[in-house]
């Protein structure tokens, strides 16, 4: 298990992860890699580093709940960069989104798994609907930003992957060939792979 910090982050550090947030959501889905997920609440804090995403376009892409235009669900796409986004599926799921990207703007990143590192068990936090139910996500926590005061779900900065697998998107019927699906190649909390991937070595974070 990686140690972590689990206390809110400082000014600076805030800085830096908005403006990782801030990049349009390919990028964004790969920096977003070996960041820590935390889970605050009443009973206890949890914590976890985010190791699978998945980019969403926005109004461009026929997949993302953008696709549409704006409603009052899917609002939070629209907000500035960190803003939270929770959706409900298959009426037993709730899947956790971060809004990226320009303020005004739909793209979004979807994260799909993650590594245990605060009071969760093993596999856990495995899959996007397994991680929600973990960290106790909903949708009450749809809309709220990761950075504002008190927040109950927040980031911290953590181990970048040393690789990078990228392959088509999970569970989509429209732009199913996209490579935007992007996951540390040596995680063994990653999701099951599906179809080919490609390795990469990760961005430069600034």
């Amino acid at each position: 298990m990686r140690r972590a910090r689990t206390a809110f982050p400082g000014a600076a550090e805030r800085g830096r992860l908005r403006d990782l947030l801030s990049h349009a959501p390919p990028e964004a889905a790969r920096l977003l890699l070996g960041t820590v997920l935390v889970r605050r609440d009443r009973a206890m804090t949890r914590a976890a580093r985010i190791v699978e995403t998945e980019a969403y376009l926005g109004e461009a892409d026929p997949s993302a709940h953008a696709f549409r235009g704006r409603t009052a669900r899917t609002a939070p796409l629209w907000g500035a960069p960190g803003t939270v986004y929770v959706y409900f599926i298959y009426g037993m799921h709730h899947c956790l989104n971060f809004s990226v990207g320009a303020e005004g703007t739909a793209g979004c990143v979807l994260v799909r798994a993650a590594e245990p590192v605060v009071a969760l068990a093993a596999g856990a936090t495995t899959g996007p609907g397994r991680l929600c139910r973990a960290l106790a996500i909903d949708t009450a926590l749809s809309g709220r930003h990761v950075f504002e005061p008190r927040s109950a779900l927040y980031l911290r900065e953590g181990e970048a992957p040393p690789r990078i697998g990228v392959s088509p998107r999970v569970g989509i019927r429209l732009a199913a060939d996209w490579p935007l699906r992007f996951f540390d190649a040596d995680s063994t909390a990653v999701s099951p792979r599906r179809g080919p991937a490609t390795y990469v070595p990760p961005p430069p974070r600034r």
